[in-house]
């Protein structure tokens, strides 16, 4: 069909083979244009197409100008309410889509199939999503909408970016968390190779069994996909794939599409235990050293608001969903209803801070919670707007010791991380993370915590309030009465010249009762009320050795 002058032609490519075909003529349109998006390569457009597309109704056209193929539009057609609806093919797992073509055909190769299309059929819409504002696939497609006067419905959201040419890193704190990680451990870094990628995809469903919102990267076929896509050699776009392990255990990998200079982060997991230790804010390091060492220009951290990609970014760029119809009253009013839906769909994303915790932990609450857990959400729900609690700080100073009605000597000993990993309770992190010391039952059926000690620094969880010891003291974590007795005679048969410090809050009376028998002296009693914006901090002391004032930080 002649087009201005110009003589062009639409091919339908619809076999394998005669996708294979065009190749080489597809790769080298895309590294003369010097291409760094990797969801418009042909490897990964052929790869979608054999494991994820043949589920999909794809139509993908190349444009012919006299026997020189000049472009390629892959899409994907849905049939609702007798309207097709395009899209580019992919999109629902690619973070940018796009047209491929040489630079000076891009207009009139575009101009030539929307126009073919709306030819061939009268009730149409566009749905473009993930256009990048900085690519010329937007402004050509926003000209042609223009121009055709096709109203337009467009929604952005940020897209940010680390120059790594101007990268400046703060890393003080990540250094820290990590610094707290190898005191207690091995910890490693890792390129894995092909046999070890069942790692990964594990690391991915234990974290996708505690969030809700997670992309569909284990999804389905989408692991074998991108397992595929890990094993691609001799092509412009490139897997790459970090991770973290502490004692030989894998905690937090990334999985990265590289193409020409760019390097995207494309999916990343972390064990859920190691959350408190900041071990995705290390991967996050750790993937930005990488890909400085080697020469990638942009570190793309892909779409969205959260919180850590704002946080690392040197610049943002923004990421285009389109929606055009042609403008019948059943195409306006289908387009009308996908507005809608895109706009519900930007709000949530936007609410991401939010909606993701909340979802989360809901999610478990159906699925595995006890009566105990919906009890334990209920109540810190009623939290947020009422608090009524009082906890009370005791002291067992040595001249009060009670001497053991039995043998402790090696009654308890000290657990491991690597043991309290084995227990995947997040708690034991938590206080591994704090510095404590955790002690178990040797002779117990199962290998549980019995207590923890610290050394330098009493904690108030409930009141979140943490201060310094006085010298010569330590802090017991032990929730309950049961086995006071006996973990106190312990102590005095292990440190018989420190003081020992613990908490009982004000419904735990056994527990009160139990440390009045055995010695133990009140020295400080914090009461805290909040009603909804109104909040109050009190603290009673009983003796000189309640330390300073404390406060809710």
């Amino acid at each position: 069909m002649k087009r201005k002058g110009i003589f062009l032609q639409l091919i339908r490519i619809r076999t394998d083979d005669e996708l294979m075909w065009y190749k080489e003529i597809w790769d080298d349109m895309l590294e003369q244009e010097d291409n760094d998006n990797p969801f418009i390569e042909f490897a990964w457009f052929y790869n979608w197409w054999q494991m994820l597309g043949r589920k999909e109704r794809v139509e993908l056209y190349a444009v012919e100008h006299k026997g020189m193929i000049i472009a390629f539009f892959p899409f994907t057609v849905a049939i609702r309410w007798g309207i097709r609806v395009y899209t580019f093919a992919g999109e629902d797992i690619a973070y940018y889509t796009g047209i491929i073509a040489k630079k000076e055909w891009f207009m009139q190769a575009t101009t030539f199939v929307f126009d073919e299309l709306r030819r061939k059929h009268q009730h149409i819409i566009f749905s473009l999503h993930g256009l990048l504002e900085s690519k010329q696939s937007t402004t050509t497609i926003e000209q042609y909408f223009v121009e055709k006067q096709l109203p337009a419905h467009i929604f952005r959201i940020v897209t940010p970016y680390l120059a790594l040419s101007e990268q400046q890193q703060n890393v003080h704190t990540i250094d820290q968390q990590a610094s707290k990680l190898r005191n207690l451990g091995l910890l490693t870094k890792h390129m894995p190779l092909q046999d070890e990628l069942w790692q990964m995809f594990r690391l991915f469903d234990r974290q996708q069994r505690k969030r809700v919102g997670t992309s569909g990267f284990i999804r389905g076929k989408n692991r074998e996909f991108f397992e595929r896509l890990a094993m691609l050699q001799g092509e412009a776009l490139e897997v790459k794939i970090h991770a973290l392990l502490f004692e030989n255990q894998w905690i937090a990998c990334t999985y990265g599409l590289c193409c020409r200079g760019r390097y995207i982060t494309y999916a990343r997991a972390y064990e859920p235990l190691f959350h408190i230790f900041g071990v995705e804010r290390m991967a996050n390091q750790e993937t930005i050293q990488r890909a400085y060492a080697a020469n990638y220009r942009l570190l793309d951290m892909g779409i969205g608001y959260e919180p850590y990609k704002l946080e690392w970014r040197s610049g943002v760029d923004f990421t285009r969903n389109m929606l055009a119809s042609s403008g019948t009253k059943r195409t306006k009013l289908l387009a009308g209803f996908l507005t809608l839906k895109e706009r519900l769909k930007n709000f949530a994303k936007g609410s991401q801070h939010w909606q993701q915790p909340l979802l989360g932990q809901l999610r478990l609450l159906v699925k595995y919670g006890k009566v105990k857990d919906w009890l334990e959400y209920g109540q810190q729900f009623v939290e947020r707007f009422i608090r009524l609690q009082q906890v009370t700080l005791y002291e067992l100073s040595p001249s009060e010791a009670i001497a053991p009605q039995q043998p402790v000597g090696n009654l308890f000993m000290e657990m491991s991380i690597q043991e309290a990993m084995q227990l995947e309770q997040k708690e034991l992190m938590d206080l591994f993370y704090k510095g404590y010391t955790l002690y178990k039952d040797p002779f117990a059926e199962t290998n549980k915590l019995a207590f923890a000690l610290h050394a330098s620094h009493w904690h108030m969880d409930t009141l979140q309030i943490t201060e310094a010891l006085p010298k010569q003291t330590c802090f017991l974590s032990h929730d309950d009465a049961t086995q006071i007795d006996i973990i106190t005679a312990y102590f005095r048969h292990s440190k018989p010249t420190q003081a020992l410090w613990i908490t009982a809050g004000f419904w735990q009376w056994r527990k009160r009762k139990r440390l009045i028998q055995l010695g133990y002296q009140p020295i400080s009693r914090i009461k805290h009320y909040k009603m909804a914006y109104y909040k109050r901090h009190h603290v009673e002391k009983y003796t000189e050795s309640g330390g300073d004032v404390h406060s809710v930080h």
